[in-house]
């Protein structure tokens, strides 16, 4: 071409003159955009090579980064799929939960009476739609193994609300409640994959719950559950009086919101339907209430903060190693001082100088971000191991898109956070002063010493952090020793426990279920190895109990009410105190006299004859547990000392026990005392059991140690997570110490000299060395007392942690992390007392 233009210069010089001054800026635009492309990642190559030529810089910076974002990485995973990410339902959101509180039980949320559930659809005209389901549970029988179902008994609409689809037939209508006597049911996907070997002709087959046949006639959408552990969907069929009993609440409400609607109108209406209802029925008493919730927040409203907290202090320890990393990374710029000060005497600008360094900070941030996204997905498994039971959308939690996302953009702002200090530092240094005097200039020279008070005050900031994050730790992993500790006031050791759920038809009967229950007792008890046996209602340390209210006390003082407000409530057989070592206070322990045709008696703990009169000294005393027209006068026959049956953590409760043969059964609950180990009895125990009824399902068969395990599977959780945080927060603040420590030695090698020569010993250099680390040791320690003094008021309000003496475990902790901050001050304070004055003299 002409001119010595090229091809593509020509069909530019072209498009310029053609579209005149608006075409020029964009090809200056285009050009400039070219430009900075080109020279970003010349910087992002650079940035590689120094890494390259650095490795053991670059290991040490790449683990640290590893550990800070990878413990963020995988705690943001279980925040977003427990806390964050919307439920699997269609139009999540919009859904929302109605639930009861009561003046009689202030602690427990209930569900709804029907007739609160009528008006809440006739009145609440923030819902489009509401439905009504109940939780049961019922024996699947002739079906090989008998086995425990959770059912759901739903109304109509349930499905539609939930957006639920068949996989297989269909799912319930409204025609159902009446049609087959409303005996149909619908199969969970997980049910009918492993109980049914999915098996496509189970539609139309019949099968047994609680000894009565009930239709399949659909299979639901494959990952559909609602609640969690439903496993089996039938009709809510209600009896009359049922319908009518404004104090019975047990259905569970849920509706979705009109489009436009909010929850605070839905509370306000519910609100009013409340009111209208105590007005209109005497029976509701004052503190009556409806509450509206999201269904989100019902979910998991219990471990929010639980989970928030744990991300909070994930997020301190990549402070700390953002800071860590910002020391590392000033310790290395004073080594690059010279090839900054040429760069800037070329012609570079404070920017592009600054570009540079956040190029490479930013690089290393991402190396490290891809290493810590492979540690988060390892823990998000170790996670899934040691997570309680009770943790909810559990199974939601795993690797995703969005851990990685959120790897890469922690990384990014990692990068940013060390980088920005390091890269504000070598865009400032002097060219003349560092060209002139070399590295280290002045810094080097006794009277222009200048400490590096930017790298100092970073690692005070990880030592104060560090001091914190152990300060939870330690407070956590007290409170869980003391959990373990707790006096129970029973004998937990070689004890097996299981549930034998009773069907419906089969409690109807109580003489026949008192005949059951003693001919399993009596079966069980002749199994080799098992020293004895009792039953109860419910399981002992398994976290739940029934609760009664309204009973009448007879004689009470002035000075209590005559009208109890509530107390747990158990049945027991005869043996059941005996073989739990509970102590007898007063009067005697039930025996098999106590049967249903013989004098109605009750055994009363410590703390329910001291709400109710007073005194222990209650023996022959009578209570009405029934009302005034049908009175149920129930005597006193003895008192137990308090213990602790339903959870370590709960305090002993007003509560008593019943004979289990003077009574209705609604569940059964086998204790079993061994001489062996416990476990190896299962497998023969449910063999008599199954002799004795074959349709009778085993289930949650587990040792007293497992059930205790569980009690304190979310303070394990808790303490684990903490102590492995403290841990490495501990470990990067040693070595945040270590680093700066070791800069400065490097730095003040001619003044070490110089000392040396005028007549200081080696130990003189030493104590120097490591007074300075100890300095910033101690005031990191200092201000993270502060910050630790808060974060306990927090944990106490979160986690179970131990209200021990506060002084001693801030002394405990602060001698730790000094004595390991003078560990990692002790290899510099070696390399200062090597240093050979002559050596040092001729330095630079």
């Amino acid at each position: 071409m002409s001119n010595g233009m090229n091809a593509d210069e020509a069909q530019r010089a072209a498009r310029i003159n053609m579209g005149g001054p608006e075409q020029l800026k964009e090809e200056i635009r285009s050009v400039r955009a070219g430009a900075w492309l080109e020279t970003l990642w010349q910087d992002v190559r650079y940035a590689g090579r120094l890494l390259r030529k650095n490795p053991g810089f670059t290991a040490v910076a790449i683990l640290t980064l590893a550990l800070g974002i990878g413990a963020n990485t995988a705690v943001f995973s279980v925040v977003n799929a427990v806390v964050l990410r919307p439920l699997p339902y269609r139009d999540s959101s919009r859904l929302v939960q109605v639930t009861t509180n009561t003046a009689m039980f202030p602690d427990f949320i209930l569900g709804d009476s029907w007739i609160a559930f009528e008006q809440i659809q006739k009145n609440a005209t923030a819902f489009e739609q509401t439905t009504a389901y109940r939780q049961a549970q019922m024996n699947l029988t002739a079906a090989g193994t008998p086995s425990r179902l959770s059912v759901i008994r739903v109304s109509d609409g349930f499905f539609e609300l939930f957006g639920a689809t068949p996989e297989l037939g269909r799912l319930l209508v409204s025609s159902d409640q009446t049609e087959n006597q409303g005996r149909v049911v619908v199969l969970s996907d997980a049910l009918w994959r492993t109980h049914f070997g999915a098996d496509p002709s189970v539609i139309g087959r019949s099968i047994t719950l609680d000894k009565q046949d009930y239709l399949v006639v659909g299979v639901a959408m494959r990952g559909f559950s609602y609640p969690d552990d439903g496993e089996l969907w039938v009709p809510l069929n209600l009896t009359k009086d049922e319908r009518a009993n404004i104090t019975s609440f047990n259905n569970q409400v849920v509706g979705k919101l009109r489009r436009g609607a909010t929850v605070e109108q839905a509370r306000t209406q519910v609100a009013v339907i409340a009111q209208d209802l105590i007005n209109a029925n005497p029976a509701l008493k004052e503190g009556y209430a409806l509450r509206a919730t999201t269904l989100l927040e019902g979910r998991i409203g219990h471990v929010r903060s639980t989970f928030l907290m744990l991300f909070g202090a994930a997020g301190l320890v990549l402070l700390i190693a953002c800071a860590n990393l910002a020391s590392l990374l000033l310790a290395r710029g004073w080594g690059r001082q010279r090839e900054m000060a040429m760069r800037a005497a070329l012609g570079a600008s404070r920017a592009r100088i600054m570009r540079q360094a956040l190029v490479e900070s930013c690089f290393l941030g991402l190396l490290g971000g891809a290493a810590g996204a492979l540690l988060a997905s390892f823990g998000i498994s170790a996670f899934a191991q040691i997570a309680p039971g009770g943790v909810p959308r559990l199974n939601e939690i795993s690797v995703d898109p969005a851990m990685f996302w959120f790897a890469l953009g922690s990384s990014l702002l990692a990068g940013i956070l060390f980088g920005i200090a390091p890269a504000w530092r070598a865009s400032r240094s002097d060219p003349n002063g560092a060209l002139k005097e070399g590295v280290g200039g002045s810094d080097s020279s006794i009277g222009g010493l200048r400490r590096p008070r930017l790298g100092s005050a970073l690692v005070i900031s990880e030592v104060a952090l560090a001091f914190i994050l152990l300060i939870g730790a330690v407070v956590t992993a007290e409170g869980l020793v003391k959990l373990l500790r707790t006096d129970t006031g029973i004998r937990t050791d070689h004890l097996l426990t299981f549930d034998l759920p009773l069907s419906e038809t089969t409690t109807q009967n109580a003489d026949a279920t008192h005949a059951k229950i003693q001919d399993i007792l009596a079966r069980v008890r002749a199994v080799p190895g098992v020293l004895d046996v009792t039953a109860t209602d419910h399981a002992v340390l398994g976290g739940t109990i029934y609760m009664m209210s309204g009973f009448t006390i007879e004689d009470a003082p002035t000075t209590k009410s005559a009208v109890a407000r509530n107390a747990h409530v158990r049945d027991v057989s005869p043996s059941y105190f005996n073989m739990l070592g509970i102590r007898l206070l007063r009067g005697r322990f039930f025996t098999d006299a106590d049967v249903s045709n013989s004098q109605k008696v009750a055994i009363l703990n410590e703390a329910m004859a001291r709400q109710a009169w007073g005194t222990v000294d209650v023996v022959g005393k009578r209570f009405n547990f029934g009302n005034d027209k049908k009175p149920r006068w129930i005597t006193v026959a003895g008192v137990i000392a308090d213990t602790r049956e339903v959870g370590l953590s709960s305090a002993p409760q007003p509560e008593f026990y019943f004979p289990i043969l003077q009574g209705g059964v609604g569940s059964l609950h086998m204790i079993i005392r061994t001489a062996q180990d416990p476990e190896a009895l299962a497998s023969q125990v449910s063999r008599e059991v199954w002799t004795s009824d074959k349709d009778q399902p085993v289930t949650h068969i587990a040792t007293m140690d497992e059930l205790i395990s569980k009690q304190v599977g979310e303070p394990k959780m808790q303490t684990a997570l903490l102590n492995f945080f403290g841990a490495i927060g501990l470990g990067l603040a040693l070595l945040g110490v270590y680093g700066v420590v070791a800069y400065s030695v490097s730095r003040r090698t001619r003044e070490i000299g110089i000392r040396m020569a005028l007549g200081a010993n080696r130990f003189d250099v030493m104590r120097m060395v490591i007074r300075q680390g100890l300095i910033l040791a101690v005031i990191g320690v200092a201000i993270g007392a502060a910050g630790a003094v808060a974060l306990k008021q927090v944990l106490q309000n979160n986690f179970t942690v131990a209200n021990t003496n506060d002084l001693a475990t801030y002394l405990v902790a602060g001698v730790l992390v000094i004595v390991v901050a003078c560990l990692a001050c002790y290899v510099p304070a070696r390399r200062a007392m090597r240093v050979d004055p002559m050596v040092a003299l001729r330095y630079q």
